[in-house]
């Protein structure tokens, strides 16, 4: 990697490292965020001896001697940790409490109601829904929230039968309607209906891909596993708290604290490269 080429690694790795921290201070406000964190690993050593055995005749056995040729950046993962629930009073506000994700698409009702079980679906722990002009509770951005007309059997790894959630009735008018901890949304007057928001589990949340927006994606490589569906409050889903929204897991007293180290971490990989520098030069020096 050259003469300076661990230092530089280790300046590349620190600058990544407070980007990442950086992004999670900007959203410590965001509805549902999830922190990241970022894990360094180094990189392989470069034997300059190898090491041997020793006889019960001979010398003693010696170790291989190696120097290492700077550090990468391991993996960048999200933080799943509950964030703090805090209490709004807007029916359409929904939160987790406990494990899973909404499930949300930018299909149409129209393109739900033709293709209820291959829809592209993301998903998301930002539970700021609002109903939109059409009676369709959706999120921020527009997305339709999923629900089903009928109850899920926890655990299925079924893809469900979607559909949009209409909270108005037949006329556009608005309706009454309550939304339970297990996700039954009942609509009592109006134009009365009964929905559920299935929770959506997953084996690894880390190998979800952020999509911007709150929203995170399946990816296609499975590094996520396979979804799980079922009712909140059964199995390992968490509960479903109507007029509440959870706010981001950042914890700044340890983004301060990473802040401080990737900083320390970049400097003294800087004063490496200016200490090699100025030896080098002392080199030229006498020759």
């Amino acid at each position: 990697m050259g003469l300076f080429g661990a230092s530089v690694s280790g300046m590349d790795a620190f600058q990544t490292m407070m980007n990442v921290i950086g992004n999670n201070v900007a959203n410590v406000s965001t509805t549902g965020y999830k922190t990241s964190q970022v894990n360094f690993a180094d990189i392989l050593s470069q034997t300059l001896a190898s090491g041997s055995g020793g006889s019960s005749t001979g010398i003693g056995g010696t170790n291989p001697q190696q120097m290492g040729l700077g550090v990468k950046i391991a993996e960048i993962t999200p933080n799943f940790s509950q964030g703090s629930l805090n209490q709004t009073g807007n029916p359409t506000d929904l939160a987790i409490d406990g494990n899973g994700l909404f499930a949300v698409t930018s299909a149409s009702p129209t393109q739900i109601s033709s293709s209820p079980t291959t829809i592209a679906v993301d998903y998301t722990r930002a539970g700021n829904f609002h109903v939109d002009n059409n009676g369709y509770l959706v999120t921020a951005d527009g997305n339709y929230v999923l629900g089903t007309t009928t109850q899920l059997t926890s655990g299925s790894t079924t893809a469900p039968t979607w559909s949009a959630i209409k909270l108005t009735d037949s006329s556009g008018n608005p309706t009454q309607f309550t939304i339970g901890p297990n996700g039954t949304v009942t609509v009592t007057n109006g134009n009365p209906a009964t929905y559920y928001i299935p929770i959506v589990d997953f084996p690894n949340y880390e190998g979800l891909q952020k999509m911007g927006s709150n929203l995170y994606e399946a990816p296609s490589n499975n590094s996520a596993g396979a979804p799980v569906y079922g009712p909140a409050g059964t199995g390992n889903f968490g509960t479903i708290q109507a007029g509440y929204l959870e706010s981001s897991n950042v914890d700044l007293t340890q983004e301060l604290t990473n802040m401080m180290i990737a900083n320390t971490g970049y400097g003294a990989n800087s004063k490496v490269i200016s200490t090699q520098n100025q030896m080098l030069q002392a080199l030229l020096q006498n020759v």
